[in-house]
């Protein structure tokens, strides 16, 4: 009978040790390619997550230097009817508004027989800043807040008098007085931030 040789023998398939090498080859490589993609969808919900912080810190700057710009030195009345600063800050609790004024430049878009004056506040609660307006200038009724920004620590204010001091509280001689600008200093998830806007630079 005629033997086979060894090498015919081993070219016709794997041994154990070599099948064995192979499959952990292909698992090491799974592995790393699970690993690679776990990363990669990772880093895309961290981009995302960044990306969507600085564009809800866009809009509130962009929305603050409209509001602020557009200031007016005009008083408004209250819903007792008291005649009240043009702009004012409260502090005290989550019903007390930040900043408190009347703005131009109200959009009509609808065509409704209105001013195109809006008043409008600035609320700190629950660690939001919150824009609330008013359907008129003078007492009326209040709408539904828009979030701007969330998660805020410390909420620091300071106001640029006509004289350039600059003061923590805003304090009227007069009560169409407004202050020349506005500083504001807040945390959130622990950065700090600081933003400077002009007030009433619209209409000078």
């Amino acid at each position: 009978m005629e033997k086979i040789p060894a090498e015919s023998r081993n070219s016709n398939g794997f041994t154990l040790v070599e099948m064995m090498v192979a499959l952990f080859i292909f698992a090491m490589l799974s592995v790393a390619g699970v690993v690679m993609l776990r990363s990669a969808v990772d880093s895309d919900e961290a981009t995302a997550d960044k990306l969507g912080e600085m564009a809800e810190m866009q809009r509130f700057v962009s929305l603050m230097e409209a509001d602020l710009s557009q200031t007016l030195p005009r008083t408004y009345r209250d819903v007792r009817g008291d005649r009240m600063p043009a702009l004012a800050s409260e502090t005290g609790g989550a019903e007390k508004a930040l900043l408190k004024f009347t703005r131009g430049g109200q959009s009509n878009i609808n065509g409704h027989a209105r001013s195109n004056l809006e008043r409008v506040e600035y609320r700190l609660q629950d660690g939001k800043l919150e824009r609330w307006r008013y359907r008129m200038t003078d007492g009326g009724s209040i709408d539904q807040p828009a979030v701007l920004i969330s998660n805020i620590g410390s909420f620091e204010l300071r106001f640029r008098d006509k004289r350039g001091q600059w003061s923590s509280r805003w304090e009227t001689e007069r009560l169409t007085d407004l202050p020349r600008a506005i500083e504001m200093q807040f945390e959130q998830e622990g950065r700090r931030y600081r933003h400077l806007f002009l007030v009433g630079t619209g209409y000078l």
